[in-house]
């Protein structure tokens, strides 16, 4: 290669790298600073701009209980929420949509507004929420929620308009992360309020053979007793996980399961959901846990107790010991949400679960996609491998329960088999 043909490489390169930090390429908005001087120009000419600032995933907390792949996702998926308003026209030609940086997650909105006038963002932002909160879209961003902040631009000839956009962008991410500290403050306290009243109650769902409909047992869920600051149940687990409070909580719901279970009949084995911190709970090791099954009537041998695939895989050299010692006082082991992304047939070898629950990404529609009906079959084999046996969540339908059959799925759970009250 010559000198020439070096150098070309070498600045282009530069330049792709540059342009790397110009545009996102996974929601394909430019990034703050290659819309400072569009920005500038809309001040100048305009007199007034409103910033609306959105922190998208509001906590940390929300990438690490997903993992980064499926919160890209969400990311990309509001992207085109806000696509899907432009197209509406509630976003006009001249406002301005970028990242603050590539793969970020927080949303900046520069907005025209008059000087003396209620500027267009609050309507903007109850627009955003509104559409968040739609059946739909909550089954493509999860439970993703919005901290926001809003701060106003005035022209001033004698200051520099790039360092005043600088100022206002520090002064609402300040703005959105004091929001952001005081609904973490109201949810800690709530979830204290849960635990110390004990306000859970127990809902239990069956799981059934598809092939004759025999119960096989039923999953234990928890849900709130009353009006709670959590926009699902997901999210009131994933906030109790990032406090303190998380074996507390957990202990609360076991409990409420275990006493709630006796009324139960036909019960069949009992799955129990555990985070892995939870399963560290001394209540399990003393014996506490299996005498209050023993006064609903239960043996260890008769409980399952699930725990997430991504916990099972990313944390599996860790986990093995304390599952040994579970299966060792008799009780038996499910991993879920298997197909979220981290299967690993050497980790799950190792840990030797006694059931594989697919994930209900998996079954929706599965009569539909080949690619489901071919990934599922794969993850069947896998099963097989390891001598566990399956379960498919989230079935709804007929169409649903036949194709799994069809592919040899032992056993499922699902609103075809069982709706609770008002969901």
């Amino acid at each position: 290669m010559s000198a020439t043909e070096a150098d070309y490489y070498r600045l282009r390169t530069e330049w792709l790298r540059y342009k790397s930090h110009l545009v996102d390429s996974l929601t394909g908005l430019p990034t703050l600073p290659g819309v400072v001087d569009d920005v500038r120009r809309l001040l100048e000419g305009r007199g007034a701009v409103e910033l609306l600032y959105i922190d998208l995933g509001r906590s940390g907390w929300h990438e690490t209980k997903v993992g980064w792949g499926a919160y890209d996702r969400a990311v990309r998926e509001f992207a085109a929420v806000v696509a899907s308003l432009r197209a509406q026209g509630a976003l006009a030609p001249d406002d301005l949509v970028c990242l603050q940086a590539a793969r970020g997650d927080r949303f900046l909105f520069f907005l025209p507004a008059d000087a003396d006038a209620p500027g267009p963002a609050s309507p903007l932002l109850a627009r955003l929420r509104a559409v968040i909160d739609e059946p739909s879209a909550r089954g493509r961003l999860g439970n993703v929620r919005l901290a926001a902040a809003v701060v106003a631009l005035r022209h001033d000839p004698m200051a520099r308009a790039e360092r005043a956009i600088s100022q206002a962008v520090a002064d609402a991410t300040a703005a959105c992360f004091e929001e952001r500290l005081g609904g973490e403050e109201r949810r800690r306290a709530e979830l204290q309020r849960l635990i110390d009243h004990r306000e859970v109650r127990s809902v239990f769902h069956p799981i059934l053979s598809l092939a004759d409909g025999k119960l096989v047992g039923h999953e234990a869920l928890t849900r709130p007793l009353g009006d709670v600051p959590f926009d699902s149940v997901e999210e009131l687990f994933a906030f109790a996980e990032s406090t303190d409070l998380l074996i507390d909580f957990e202990r609360v719901c076991r409990d409420t399961a275990i006493r709630s279970v006796a009324g139960v009949a036909p019960r069949g084995l009992l799955f129990l959901n555990a985070s892995a911190h939870a399963m560290e709970d001394p209540d399990w090791r003393s014996g506490k846990v299996a005498e209050a099954l023993a006064r609903s009537g239960l043996t260890p041998g008769e409980v399952v107790v699930e725990v997430t695939e991504r916990v099972a895989i990313l944390r599996h050299d860790a986990f093995q010991e304390t599952l040994r010692s579970f299966k060792e006082r008799g009780y038996r082991v499910a991993v879920d949400d298997m197909g979220a992304g981290y299967s690993s047939l050497q980790s799950l070898a190792a840990i030797e679960p006694d059931f594989l629950k697919f994930d209900v990404s998996l079954v929706r529609d599965i009569d539909k996609s080949s690619i489901k009906r071919s990934l599922l079959e794969s993850l069947k084999g896998l099963a097989d491998k390891i001598k566990a046996r399956v379960i498919a969540e989230g079935i709804e339908r007929v169409e649903e329960r036949d194709t799994l059959v069809s592919l040899g799925i032992e056993l499922g759970q699902g609103f075809l088999f069982h709706r609770e009250d008002g969901l």
